[in-house]
Parts: C-alpha cells; structure tokens; sequence
C-alpha cells in the first residue's frame, strides 16, 4: 500500500512531492489524506498493474471529485492530452466521461477533477459504491475490468476521513486566540 501513496502523491503536481496521511485501509481499497487535495481519496491495486484512485479535493472554489487510473503499459499516452472513454457499471447505462494523460513517477494514467456536488458526480459515485464491476473503455478497446468490491465502506472512509479533516480545520488551534471573549487580560 505505501507505494499507492507515493504513485498518488505527486498525482497533480510531478514535480513536487505532498504530504499523505494513511486514515484507513478497507479490504484493498487504502484511504488516505492527501494535503495537496485538502481531502482523502481511495486508492486501490489491481492484478493487471493498474491503479484506481476516487476521492474529494477540497482546494477549488467548489468541492472536486478527483478520479483516476495509471497502468504501466499506457506509454502512448500524453500528459494534459484529452482522452473520451467509457466507464460502465455493472449492466447500468455507460458514462462517457473526459479525462486526461498523466505521468506519475512514470506510470501513465488519466485523471480528472469533476465537481462533486453536481448532480452528476453523485450519481456517478452512488453507481460506484453500489456496483460490483467498472469496465473501463476507450473507442471500443478495454483498459481494464475493476472488482468494485468494499467500494461503499470505502467511500464512506474518504467522507469521514475529509469532514474530519475540515472539521479539524475549523477548530483553532490556539485557544487563546482571540483575546478570552473580547478582554485584553483572558485571565482577569
């Protein structure tokens, strides 16, 4: 697992290394905190060398839904090049979804950041959670065929693991900050 969290480390930024926090691990799936995202993903290994990655950024002005799949033989792939694929759940209808070319410590992959509060993002991540295969396709040639099992413990880990996070964000971390209710002695 920790060579999950070094791939996913340097996942936006290749050229510079993040701070990543192990939070839980839930069958394969490894939740961990990313502080460049301001938010935990999950993160799971796959037999065919590939790599899944489905967790929250919380670093734009709205919350992000960050995806992503590496695979070592991917080497035709061009970094920040667009890439229109297919993702099927189970029998459900497919999502025809953009991502784009990545290189993480040279392991070619795709990414993208979608806004998770739209509605199409939560239905995307419920079809996740709920599905028992993802099916991975780009014009009609199959990346990879994903066991979605433990996805919904998992993804419930990355939400407590972000409000966590936030919540550990709102709390200052000085309580004497602020003066004791307006004194400029708190302890008058």
């Amino acid at each position: 697992m920790r060579l999950i969290a070094v791939l996913f480390a340097l996942l936006a930024t290749p050229a510079l290394a993040q701070n990543t926090m192990h939070w839980k691990t839930v069958g394969w799936w490894d939740v961990q905190f990313f502080e460049e995202y301001g938010a935990c993903a999950a993160i799971a290994e796959y037999d065919n060398n590939s790599f899944v990655f489905i967790g929250l950024d919380t670093t734009t002005g709205d919350l992000g839904l960050r995806l992503a799949v590496l695979n070592q033989a991917w080497t035709s792939l061009v970094v920040d090049d667009p890439y229109d694929l297919v993702v099927r759940f189970d029998r459900r209808a497919p999502w025809d979804i953009t991502m784009y070319g990545t290189n993480v410590q040279g392991r070619p992959g795709l990414y993208n950041v979608f806004p998770a509060t739209s509605d199409s993002s939560g239905n995307f991540v419920r079809e996740f959670q709920r599905s028992l295969n993802m099916v991975w396709t780009y014009r009609g040639t199959e990346l990879g065929s994903f066991s979605l099992r433990g996805t919904n413990m998992a993804m419930n880990e990355v939400m407590a693991c972000t409000e966590s996070y936030l919540d550990a964000m709102a709390t200052p971390s000085d309580p004497f900050a602020g003066g004791g209710a307006g004194k400029a002695d708190p302890f008058q």
